[in-house]
């Protein structure tokens, strides 16, 4: 009887998410119902444009925690260390992807997984990305205070198909309203990974530093770079000196003064 009166509750759920296409309420009642089969602890839809800023469209937070809000940090510049948004930055195609498929080899010992992932996105993180050519890329992060198993993994792939298809049909009806007209929000905001150290550093230099700072190895970043791992090294020792830093924490705390933030208080 209970497999029942749940199975009724989630139709009446997706029925609900069905009415809200085009709506305010889309996102949130897209996130309630994806957790009807799944309790994940948080939740964000965001539209990555094809270049700049972040648009958030729904948070979603199952405890709420006192504290300051992240959010105006992620959408200062640190957004661009983040491996989902750098990913469809690259053309992922669209789909469900988990952040050990997206990320760098050494994204949980970088700074930023320690100062900011691991304390608001949590431990684990999936998203259901859906590509908009010549637009950017619409996200539905899911976050989870525990990496997700095969099984949850699998479900939300089974259910992927129509929330893309969900996403798909609700993004031409809202876009316009949410989005300002003339020159985007992109090209108003700082690109601040790309002047971060510019000036100071040479432009491979200035490559190895957002890598260090995304959290690629010297081996990946040698491939990534079709270079050495002792040149990857080389610069590495060049960049730190010309910076006066002598390790990646500082030189994540001068990312985040160069967004003006400080590394102990963001």
């Amino acid at each position: 009887m209970h497999s029942l009166f749940h199975e009724v509750g989630v139709h009446a759920s997706l029925g609900r998410t069905i009415e809200q296409i085009g709506q305010p309420r889309f996102w949130k009642q897209l996130v309630l119902l994806l957790r009807c089969w799944l309790p994940f602890d948080n939740a964000l839809a965001a539209f990555y444009p094809a270049r700049g800023t972040p648009v958030v469209l729904e948070e979603y937070d199952a405890a709420p925690q006192d504290g300051p809000a992240a959010m105006p940090l992620y959408l200062s510049g640190l957004y661009q260390l983040d491996p989902f948004y750098q990913a469809c930055q690259d053309g992922l195609p669209s789909g469900l992807y988990r952040l050990d498929e997206v990320a760098p080899d050494q994204f949980q010992q970088s700074e930023y997984y320690l100062n900011y992932f691991h304390a608001n996105v949590l431990e684990d993180e999936v998203q259901f990305i859906l590509q908009l050519p010549g637009q950017g890329a619409l996200s539905l992060s899911l976050g989870m205070r525990q990496p997700f198993d095969v099984g949850q993994c699998g479900l939300l792939a089974m259910l992927c198909p129509w929330v893309l298809a969900l996403m798909q049909q609700h993004w031409p009806l809202r876009s316009q309203r949410l989005l300002p007209t003339g020159e985007p929000v992109a090209a108003q905001v700082r690109d601040a990974l790309s002047h971060f150290g510019a000036g100071v550093l040479s432009e491979r230099e200035l490559e190895i530093a957002r890598l260090i700072l995304r959290g690629y190895s010297s081996k990946a970043m040698a491939e990534r770079l079709a270079i050495s791992p002792e040149t990857v090294k080389v610069h590495r020792r060049h960049l730190y000196a010309k910076l006066d830093i002598s390790s990646q924490p500082e030189l994540f705390s001068l990312f985040l003064q160069s967004l003006g933030h400080d590394v102990e208080n963001p």
